[in-house]
């Protein structure tokens, strides 16, 4: 089976002089970025790093985490991207939940990180020091690692089922059978300009930025974040052909007053999804935007990226075809609905949606309770409640877990309450999505006191300041008596969402 890193180096080969990255004023071609890579490779590969080196990836958005994606799969390392948000907590279990030997980053990120990091059984590397500059000069490896189906590739961070960040072992072949494949299922050709605003730790950046610039041979114009201003701008300025989005992304680009007046008029194909996309924007993309053709589907990390796919189409009644149907399975895949007891539900009925193919991942890595309860029988249990029609189009209905998505980003309860049950007098708590017009969900905290104990909410959010990510803390924290509670004593999030729609 080829090397991930295949797709450069045939690109490399057969384009070198075409652009491959736009980055804040500076062109890579596609020569540029493979000599990039084969320099980084032989660093790494000097530092010790190697086939089956499970390395994680603490780098914001710019060419260099392409380089050094690039550079392990190169090495037949095992990639881990880590969310750039994360604290130094997070970062910590992050390597301990995927056991990481070594950690490449830089010095902006890797400073504040270091003394916990030397801590642990990880070796940090900076790709700014000195010596990393030096040992890239050295002999490179003559060619990319050879590499099994079976071989482990990638350790994308999730939470499984028990809230807590696991790692999804995806291998060579996972990869192969969707990531590769997602070009073709998205009509992307080396013909297209990609727009990427994502953040490339995630998977959507990852397959529909990187990998599909490398696999046809595309130019992607990456931004270092969403910012609105910017990417119009970008996309009127590189005639870029398709935008890979969360909704929350879309709604302040068709929203803002600078998308008008043929600012967009390159574009022929967003695809949309991370999140449950409102079907009045995607009637309002359509109304705006009548030659681009939109692309919805859904996906999850444990399936390596995405299961299902439809174009959205508004009926001649001016309401969307399908509503809000997520799409057909594609090719390869298999997708049920199952009850309680794992039979087929009828069309209509709603049941726990199942997938199965040679995308779904290998299991949680050092997990296996997790793993056993994710991988029954042959599939994967997703844990998101859904539907198909007579026509075999699915719909979500809701999630059997509490996930919330905030702009495209999974925020898990458990994480919050952990951090908020340190606090002082903190008693109880739970966490529960509210909606948000701009951000489809954000995550909102009910807490009630110990007994004669006093809370004060702004130590609360500072506390959750100092500890989480921005986007995973709460929008507001509540105070309450006692949190209400079902027979057996479990907090009853229901109610508490009921008491949050009266507010």
């Amino acid at each position: 089976m080829p090397n991930r890193a295949a797709h450069l180096f045939r690109r490399a080969e057969e384009m070198p002089d075409k652009t491959a990255i736009v980055f804040e004023g500076e062109s890579l071609t596609f020569g540029d970025l493979a000599a990039r890579v084969t320099s980084m490779a032989a660093a790494l590969a000097n530092l010790g790093i190697g086939k089956r080196s499970r390395v994680g990836v603490y780098l914001d958005s710019s060419p260099d985490f392409v380089v050094v994606q690039q550079a392990l799969f190169a090495l037949g390392a095992v990639v881990t991207p880590l969310n750039v948000m994360y604290r130094t907590g997070e970062i910590v279990h992050a390597i301990g939940c995927c056991d990481l030997q070594f950690l490449v980053t830089d010095d902006v990120l890797g400073t504040p990180i270091a003394p916990a990091v030397d801590q642990l059984d990880c070796r940090l590397f900076s790709i700014d020091d000195e010596v990393i500059q030096a040992l890239s000069k050295l002999h490179a490896p003559a060619q990319p690692a050879e590499v099994l189906p079976s071989d482990p590739a990638m350790l994308l961070l999730t939470s499984a089922t028990t809230g807590k960040a696991k790692g999804v072992m995806l291998t060579a072949a996972n990869l192969a059978a969707n990531y590769d494949a997602t070009p073709g299922w998205l009509g992307l050709t080396r013909e297209d300009t990609v727009l990427c605003a994502l953040p490339l730790y995630n998977t959507f950046g990852l397959n529909q930025g990187i990998n599909a610039m490398l696999a046809t041979g595309a130019t992607m114009i990456l931004l270092p974040r969403f910012k609105v201003e910017q990417v119009i701008a970008a996309i009127a300025r590189h005639s870029c052909t398709f935008v890979p989005a969360v909704p929350t992304m879309l709604q302040r680009i068709f929203d803002h007053p600078d998308a008008a007046g043929g600012a967009l008029r390159s574009l022929r194909r967003i695809m949309t999804g991370g999140a449950p996309v409102p079907g009045p924007l995607l009637a309002r993309i359509l109304d705006k935007a009548p030659n681009v053709e939109v692309l919805t589907g859904y996906g999850l990390t444990e399936a390596t990226a995405l299961v299902t796919l439809t174009r959205v189409e508004l009926g001649p009644d001016g309401d969307l075809r399908h509503g809000r149907t997520i799409g057909r399975v594609l090719d390869g895949m298999d997708l049920a609905i199952r009850d309680d007891h794992g039979q087929d539900c009828p069309a209509g009925v709603a049941g726990e949606i199942v997938v199965r193919g040679p995308n779904v991942m290998q299991g949680y890595h050092d997990a296996p309770d997790d793993t056993a309860t994710a991988l029954r029988d042959g599939w994967l249990h997703t844990g998101d409640i859904g539907y198909l029609d007579a026509d075999g189009f699915a719909f979500i209905v809701d999630r059997k877990k509490d996930v919330i998505i905030r702009g495209g980003q999974n925020i898990y309860p458990v994480e919050i309450e952990e951090v908020l049950y340190r606090c002082r007098n903190v008693a109880e708590v739970a966490v529960i999505a509210a909606e948000d017009k701009d951000l489809g969900e954000v995550p909102v905290a009910f807490v009630a006191a110990t007994t004669g104990g006093h809370v004060d909410t702004g130590e609360l959010t500072q506390f959750c300041k100092a500890e989480l990510a921005h986007y995973k803390q709460p929008a507001a924290i509540h105070l309450l008596d006692e949190l209400p509670k079902g027979p057996t004593g479990k907090i009853l999030r229901r109610a508490l969402r009921d008491r949050l729609a009266l507010q």
